[in-house]
């Protein structure tokens, strides 16, 4: 008699293609199919207490932060986040875990399925759905949602929060969000809600934010007028309406994230002890945002993918090579074809030695020329991420610095390359 072996990892992988085949392909400027099905559901007033982080850069770093400080509080806590660089799982985390059991994604998909029937959805908002049902079964005392795109329309704005953030308002996603900070900055205010406190991490605040602050008369939290923090040798302090918060540890993320998160704590309703947030403050890192993955050479890996993100890049690098002293610098950039490329390399083209550019393996890979375009005359072309990594690692010293860089697929291109080259 024949055996049949169930692989719940194997479903798990054909539920996500069908996902990826039978949605909407293109952003619903719409959100009434998911409001429809997430009340069928019955996902729509959730019993926690939720954080909403929205931001043009910064939001991944903020919420890591956030989940560990409730955590080490004694707080169950989920978290939803977005995209991913490796594996599906790393989406959704409850009390700081991924949900490894693959029949707890199904079931959920399954149950958005069968809400949806002919309602059509994106990818993200079937998914967005499927976190929510996995929240609401934990009765958690934090949900922590990552906006995916904006804010006003999309999936996680389904949800009210009690504490809405934005981190900060560069030009990103452009052809959908629009053109100019003002425009931008609107659609990240919709996720505001009736008297709800808020804070914001830029520098220079759009009209369009102070509009919707005005018709919701949310509370504004913001960087340089209600709080703030300055950077000291070893260590750096925070201060707001509740007092000075010192000796804080310098955080592996960025500065601006920590204190964004800092400031959405103290005032929220938890009891967060000061103790907590500086035991926790250091100890969060996320895989992809300048992170080191070879030391001699030193390869650097970073997500970042528009203005903002290489501009704070930018002033890591001349930090390091300052320590560092007479080295060379090598960049290896892979884009997608929506991005502002050469926005996206400005602050980086004068500090960079040598450049080198790829395709990606995915079909919103920017083209050869898309990048060529833009970059200096001498930069050269290689076929794939893995193939510029194996000759960069060929021709650079080992004082030098190699910066992969331009897309969370790059990264995660790069980094499976480097367990393959077996150096």
């Amino acid at each position: 008699m024949k055996k049949y072996f169930f692989n719940e990892d194997i479903l798990l992988i054909k539920w996500l293609k069908y996902i990826k085949k039978n949605c909407k392909k293109k952003y619903n400027f719409s959100m009434f199919n998911i409001i429809k099905v997430a009340k069928k559901l019955n996902i729509l007033k959730l019993s926690s207490f939720v954080i909403t982080v929205s931001g043009t850069n910064g939001k991944g770093s903020t919420c890591a932060i956030l989940e560990r400080c409730f955590l080490n509080s004694g707080y169950t806590v989920g978290l939803y986040t977005s995209p991913h660089l490796f594996n599906y799982y790393e989406r959704i985390r409850i009390n700081g875990k991924y949900i490894k059991k693959s029949f707890m994604h199904i079931n959920a998909f399954l149950k958005v399925e069968l809400a949806r029937k002919n309602n059509q959805l994106t990818y993200f908002e079937f998914i967005t759905l499927s976190a929510l049902l996995l929240f609401k079964e934990r009765n958690l005392n934090v949900i922590i949602l990552e906006v995916g795109l904006g804010g006003r329309l999309d999936a996680t704005n389904i949800i009210n929060p009690n504490i809405a953030i934005i981190t900060n308002i560069g030009l990103d996603h452009t052809s959908i969000l629009g053109n100019s900070r003002d425009d931008i900055g609107y659609e990240k205010s919709g996720i505001f809600r009736k008297g709800i406190k808020v804070i914001i991490g830029d520098d220079n605040i759009p009209n369009s934010i102070y509009k919707m602050a005005y018709i919701f008369k949310v509370i504004l939290y913001r960087k340089n007028y209600e709080w703030n923090w300055y950077e000291l040798k070893n260590y750096w302090n925070f201060y707001d309406q509740y007092g000075i918060l010192n000796n804080i540890p310098i955080p592996k993320v960025s500065f601006l994230s920590a204190a964004i998160a800092i400031a959405a704590l103290r005032v929220s309703s938890f009891k967060i002890d000061k103790n907590v947030i500086l035991k926790s403050i250091n100890t969060v890192f996320l895989m992809g945002r300048f992170q080191i993955i070879y030391k001699k050479p030193i390869i650097i890996v970073d997500v970042a993918h528009n203005s903002d993100a290489t501009f704070y890049l930018s002033q890591r690098l001349k930090k390091l090579l300052y320590i560092k002293g007479n080295i060379k610098l090598y960049a290896l950039i892979g884009m997608l074809s929506k991005k502002d490329i050469k926005g996206t390399i400005s602050s980086l083209i004068n500090i960079i030695d040598y450049w080198y550019y790829t395709i990606l393996n995915t079909h919103q890979t920017a083209t050869i020329n898309d990048l060529k375009k833009h970059l200096p005359k001498n930069a050269i072309y290689c076929i794939s991420v893995k193939k510029a990594l194996y000759q960069l690692i060929q021709k650079v010293q080992k004082n030098d610095i190699i910066l992969i860089f331009g897309s969370f697929f790059t990264v995660s291109e790069a980094i499976t390359a480097m367990r393959t080259l077996n150096l």
